[in-house]
């Protein structure tokens, strides 16, 4: 069978049969087609040629699912003509909204998943983890045949990915089949019976799961070891920041608290980043991680309420949000759903020069040089003149990590940052920003939910633990 995926890029010979009573795990690298195979299976690309017998009921979540969602949601958002934050589509209407089922049986679910106390927030102020499962619970109450999982657990805390695991085994237990798209071979469930590995949109190979897992020839296939640069590319100076005050803290926060109306998403965190101090940020789904690196990035404006210092100055003393982004390089979910504008993979990367998202000036060859050797360290140049929103996910992460990086930034907030990355490209990612992290002028903000994922450069940490009052205050280990 061939399907169109985008405009001269196709699913070719796929041939896939899954039988009753077989689960599927499709692992394989970045930009490989596993989220097209995944809407093929759910009757969702257009198929060229060949023919394919697909369930009736099928239901399909993914992270271009939650963009696309979460793109028509700020469509419809009036907060700004209103002059205030509106609440925009309710979790349980959204969930609810095209299926036939009732509000109890939705309650009897959310309590399954765990999240029963989002369901009267607004979608669009869900975490990354939270928006995921709220679409899962949406695809099961549509009592599918076949359920389609592209990186389910990617996002989730380790609670969080438990109860899914005990879900999907009991959707599995309940007669449902189940097909994950996965970039780790230690995320394949235990009831998985079959495994196919894609390469270059093509099975290169399928079979069962002990086959699959003990093949010597697809271990060496996926195995990589990443040569770290001798040096790493030079900066724009002439779009660089001026230098910081020797000794001065990057952040000083304290007593800051965020709510919105009667809710608590913050109470009381204080937190100071000392010169030369790199630090990860953990904390449960939903805990405010993502909301406590938007008051240092500048896109929350809660941050001028509070007691708040970046770079030697307290927030709100002059310095224009743009002062505040040219000393900071960003990756986080937020910033790749909000990267919809047109441009090539190279101009995405430059664009990190000007902090903006898309180029509204013309830039310098030498400007060029640099974001070109960036995405040569990533293994990224050969897509360097393709159309940024043809990427896949995961590549797509690739470029928005270059494009963070391109400017050597003070401080490089990364939330996330190996979400919808393969074996391959995380192992990368993860000593190219420790190296960064050693040997270059750059602090790090990390967050991340994987053990695995460790960045050894970073020595620091904060987790986010429930306040008394409510919200979520912080708990600092040095």
């Amino acid at each position: 069978m061939k399907a169109r995926i985008t405009e001269g890029k196709c699913l070719e010979e796929i041939r896939l049969e899954i039988a009753p009573g077989q689960h599927w795990a499709v692992v394989g690298a970045n930009g490989s087609g596993k989220s097209a195979l995944g809407k093929l299976l759910c009757n969702d690309l257009p198929i060229i040629s060949g023919t394919s017998r697909i369930p009736t009921r099928s239901g399909f979540v993914s992270f271009e699912k939650i963009d696309e969602i979460l793109e028509k949601e700020r469509y419809n958002d009036d907060s700004d003509f209103l002059g205030y934050v509106t609440e925009g589509t309710r979790v349980d209407t959204f969930i609810l909204a095209g299926t036939d089922a009732d509000e109890t049986r939705l309650s009897e679910l959310a309590r399954e998943l765990g999240f029963t106390k989002i369901l009267e927030r607004g979608i669009k102020f869900l975490s990354t983890g939270e928006m995921r499962k709220t679409l899962i619970c949406k695809a099961l109450l549509q009592e599918p045949e076949l359920l389609v999982l592209d990186e389910p657990f990617d996002g989730l805390d380790r609670e969080s990915s438990e109860v899914l695991r005990q879900l999907i085994s009991r959707c599995i237990e309940r007669g449902i089949q189940v097909v994950l798209l996965l970039n780790r071979f230690s995320e394949i469930m235990p009831e998985t019976t079959h495994i196919a590995y894609l390469k270059e949109c093509r099975i290169l190979r399928s079979g069962t799961r002990d086959e699959m897992l003990g093949s010597e020839a697809l271990r060496r296939f996926h195995a990589f070891h990443y040569t770290l640069p001798d040096t790493l590319p030079e900066v724009d100076t002439a779009r660089s920041a001026p230098p910081l005050i020797p000794g001065q803290p990057l952040i000083e926060m304290k007593d800051v608290t965020v709510r919105y109306g009667e809710k608590y998403i913050l109470n009381g965190v204080n937190w100071t980043v000392k010169a030369g101090e790199h630090w990860k940020i953990s904390g449960p789904n939903g805990s405010g991680k993502s909301t406590l690196l938007s008051l240092i990035s500048g896109d929350n404006p809660q941050a001028y309420a509070n007691d708040i210092s970046l770079f030697g100055r307290k927030k709100g003393s002059g310095e224009s949000v743009w002062d505040i982004k040219k000393r900071i390089g960003l990756v986080s979910t937020s910033l790749q759903q909000e990267y919809r504008v047109g441009g090539t993979v190279k101009v995405v990367v430059i664009s990190g020069m000007y902090d903006s998202i898309g180029m509204y000036s013309q830039y310098t060859l030498h400007q060029q040089e640099i974001a070109l050797k960036w995405l040569k360290l990533l293994h990224m140049d050969h897509r360097k003149e393709h159309a940024f929103r043809d990427l896949s996910y995961g590549e797509q992460r690739l470029v928005l990590l270059a494009r963070a990086m391109v400017k050597q930034p003070d401080l490089l907030i990364l939330d996330e940052p190996c979400q919808g990355l393969d074996d391959v490209n995380r192992e990368m990612v993860l000593k190219l920003i420790d190296h960064l992290g050693r040997t270059g002028n750059t602090q790090i903000l990390y967050v991340n939910h994987h053990a695995e994922d460790r960045i050894p450069c970073i020595e620091n940490s904060m987790e986010l633990i429930p306040a008394e009052a409510g919200g979520f205050t912080a708990r600092i280990t040095s």
